[in-house]
């Protein structure tokens, strides 16, 4: 009997080797097929150890990383450099709209209020609200606008507008204390940290303040004013927060513990509408994964970018619940695309993580 071997790899659960085998007893003498199969088990893939993939992240990754993850619902969670202090930029936004809603809830504060936004309310980096005053002149809107505008497309006008109306940043700062919300420094306005960061002394002089004197400022600045103070400011507590306590506030914003339920719902609905960095942690999710985002980035100097973060809440499909995402990343060199990507790959570990929870 003559025997002739070809193995090939069936596309199943199970590989499969499958053995051809053509028997002849004689050359007059009928030929006859058989084949026989042996099962071969794969090993099951290895769950996703999600603390050692973060941590093999931030290895890789120019600067200091900072992340922390958690499933709302169950409490489990990893992270890596959570209790490092980070620049939030405009993060800080999200604590300032929750302080506003709850002065909402309290009546002291009218979501339908009219402001008045003049040339001199226009605030540095991005505003679309600053290049329509610049272009029409003098701007109406409503409080529940400032609001939209800040969670929507980050309006650095809009949230110095509306963190003037509510107090300051140290009415912020008593809120979060009175929520327990350790963690999370919130020290000054847009425009001050702005200042900060450019090495500009005493913008409060600027009286009535102009954008274009303030740009001509950062433009006379010297190179080596400019590159101390963007080194100091990546050390600056001040409107820094922790990838921990962060990441704690989101969870207890989706649990209904900062604002009412209309306001929760409100809030969440507006974060889903911010598109502005969708290269980041919405890139490392499946396509059509519903998540609230709060991005926030500093300027860039000398080729180093003081903080180019991210935060996200997703609903998990399938009434998996909620997971959360507090990802900041600090000091960094090389392009924003290389940043963008370290984190579109912690979202895709995260998720990945979060879809085998069930399986433990």
């Amino acid at each position: 009997m003559v025997i002739r071997k070809s193995r090939f790899v069936c596309a199943v659960a199970l590989v499969l080797e499958c053995t051809k085998i053509t028997a002849a007893t004689d050359r007059s003498g009928p030929l006859s097929l058989a084949y026989g199969f042996r099962a071969v088990r794969t090993a099951p893939p290895q769950p996703t150890d999600l603390a050692r993939e973060l941590t093999r992240i931030a290895a890789s990754t120019s600067g200091t990383l900072g992340v922390r993850v958690l499933h709302v619902e169950s409490g489990t969670g990893a992270g890596v450099n959570g209790d490092d202090w980070f620049p939030m930029m405009s993060v800080y936004k999200l604590p300032i709209v929750i302080h506003a809603l709850r002065q909402a809830e309290a009546g002291k504060l009218d979501l339908s209020r009219s402001i008045r936004l003049r040339s001199e309310d226009r605030r540095p980096g991005f505003s679309p609200l600053a290049r329509e005053i610049e272009k029409t002149g003098p701007r109406i809107a409503t409080v529940r606008e400032l609001i939209s505008s800040v969670t929507r497309v980050s309006d650095n006008t809009a949230s110095d507008t509306l963190l003037r109306m509510v107090g300051g940043p140290s009415a912020v700062a008593a809120t979060l204390r009175s929520l327990g919300l350790s963690g999370i420094n919130i020290n000054r306005y847009e425009l001050e940290f702005a200042a900060d960061y450019y090495g500009l002394c005493c913008v409060d002089r600027i009286r009535p303040f102009s954008l274009e004197r303030f740009a001509n400022q950062v433009d006379h600045t010297p190179l080596s004013a400019r590159r101390k103070a963007a080194a100091a400011f990546v050390l600056d507590r001040r409107d820094s927060a922790k990838p921990d306590a962060m990441a704690t506030l989101l969870a207890r914003l989706v649990r209904g513990e900062l604002v009412n339920e209309q306001h929760t719902a409100w809030l969440l609905a507006e974060m889903t509408e911010m598109h502005a960095r969708d290269t980041r942690l919405r890139a490392g999710l499946p396509p059509g994964t519903r998540v609230a985002l709060r991005p926030g980035t500093s300027g860039e100097t000398d080729g180093i970018r003081a903080a180019q973060n991210d935060n996200a809440v997703m609903t998990l499909p399938g009434g998996r619940g909620h997971l959360v995402i507090a990802a900041f990343l600090k000091g960094s060199r090389g392009p924003d695309g290389d940043r963008d990507a370290t984190l579109a790959e912690v979202a895709r570990v995260a998720y990945r993580w979060s879809a085998e929870l069930e399986q433990r």
